[in-house]
């Protein structure tokens, strides 16, 4: 085999200088001592004396040349054209800006040790701090070693043998093995985000944060609590610009005004729930100064956009926060999935509710768009008027409002940019009996 490969390299490669350059280069990228091994013009063309661009050693720019002959016999004649070669590219490379500090010369010409030194010490008298001769030797060597041996079947056309390809697969087999299964799945993400970028032009039906609780709780050990989310989208979409929705106890909380209006309904989230959804929008001409503003000056208010009543929930192991514009016919335009990106957005809840959330999930239509995990926020203790239009009494707001916030932000995001959100169910094909 050694001395197919040492044939091969005289001559397999006579007038092809494209594949002559490219295994030069395959085999200085073998060599772990080069890294950003890089063709000057992979297809020819003008290349100021250097076929192979690299790094040395991780600091020494690299400049490499390839001097191959046709029908290479080690002739007195072909060594000085190697020589002649190596030297013309040596000046050459020396005019570019920034120079080489390593100049590597492949050939498939042998030389000796004395005419290897020869050239070595010239070029370092030139101002090359190292210099380096690929000969048809060293080649062979690099070639027939396991790193080399597909390189070898590329350009050379030599198959390997039954001891090669065990020594091969057996220094390599792994990594393929990686390779293979590392490139489908980037395949597959790739093609989910593809297919979420295509869905997210859909409208928005809900939003959904999720607070998981760290263990499962009767609900007379909740009692009452209070969980809503404020929103803001990055920019006003058809008007719309800021929401809040969210959860509490008590069903005859949404008509209630007073405590003894309330005390007319259970408390509990054992009891019974209820809820809504309030939206701001920014209308397509501001108000004069004087007129539409509430009573502390605030011009834009939100409006209710919708409410519910259930029953109540026991166990606990987690409370729902929903936004949801899912209706039997869609009257007027609406934000689309996409129009959550770098939305803001962040959860007020009662103290004790919120001592006892261990991750919040965040989802929309049919994806997860992000998971916090209990090192990912913090509770923000610091008092605040909440903007909930509910009435909670004084009994209950003894148990103070708390929000939960990023650990090193003001609010949450969601940045498609940064993360692909994960589909939950895929659709199923319709079936076609008449296929």
């Amino acid at each position: 085999m050694p001395y197919e490969t040492d044939e091969r390299l005289k001559s397999y490669l006579d007038t092809n200088q494209m594949h002559r350059e490219q295994m030069c280069l395959a085999v200085m990228a073998s060599d772990r001592r080069f890294s950003d091994v890089r063709p000057r013009h992979p297809r020819g063309g003008p290349d100021g004396a250097r076929d192979i661009e690299a790094v040395f050693n991780g600091v020494q720019r690299v400049f490499g040349a390839v001097g191959f002959v046709n029908q290479a016999t080690d002739s007195e004649t072909h060594k000085k054209s190697a020589k002649k070669k190596f030297n013309d590219d040596l000046t050459e490379a020396l005019k570019q800006q920034p120079r080489p500090e390593v100049f590597v010369f492949l050939t498939n010409v042998n030389l000796t040790v004395g005419e290897k030194d020869d050239l070595v010490q010239g070029a370092k008298t030139k101002g090359i701090a190292h210099a380096e001769v690929f000969e048809r030797e060293r080649i062979r060597i690099a070639l027939d070693n396991p790193d080399g041996l597909s390189i070898r079947f590329q350009y050379l056309g030599i198959p390997l043998s039954e001891a090669e390809q065990a020594t091969f697969f057996a220094r390599w087999g792994d990594d393929i093995q990686g390779l293979i299964t590392d490139g489908f799945g980037q395949v597959q993400k790739s093609l989910n985000r593809i297919h979420f970028l295509q869905e997210a032009t859909l409208p928005l039906h809900y939003f959904t944060g999720v607070l998981e609780l760290d263990r499962e709780y009767k609900g007379s050990e909740i009692g009452h609590f209070r969980a809503f989310a404020t929103m803001y989208l990055k920019g006003p979409i058809d008007g719309l610009f800021g929401l809040i929705f969210g959860a509490t106890d008590n069903s005859k909380r949404l008509e209630a005004r007073t405590a003894e209006e309330l005390a007319k309904g259970q408390s509990g989230i054992s009891q019974s729930l209820c809820g809504g959804q309030w939206e701001m929008r920014i209308p397509e001409s501001p108000p004069e100064p004087d007129k539409g503003a509430d009573a502390d000056g605030r011009s834009l208010r939100y409006e209710p956009a919708g409410s519910f009543t259930s029953m109540g929930q026991d166990p606990v192991e987690s409370v729902r926060v929903r936004y949801g514009r899912d209706s039997f016919t869609r009257l007027m335009p609406g934000p689309r999935l996409l129009d959550v990106n770098d939305c803001m957005f962040l959860f007020c809840l009662n103290r004790k509710l919120a001592e006892k959330v261990r991750a919040i999930h965040i989802y929309a239509n049919e994806y997860k768009l992000r998971e916090i995990r209990a090192d990912g926020f913090r509770i923000d203790h610091s008092s605040f008027e909440p903007l909930v239009p509910l009435f909670f009494s004084a009994e209950e707001l003894a148990d103070p409002w708390v929000r939960l916030r990023p650990e090193r932000a003001s609010a949450f995001d969601i940045r498609f940019a940064e993360q692909t959100p994960k589909r939950f169910f895929h659709a199923a094909e319709v079936a076609d009996s008449r296929g």
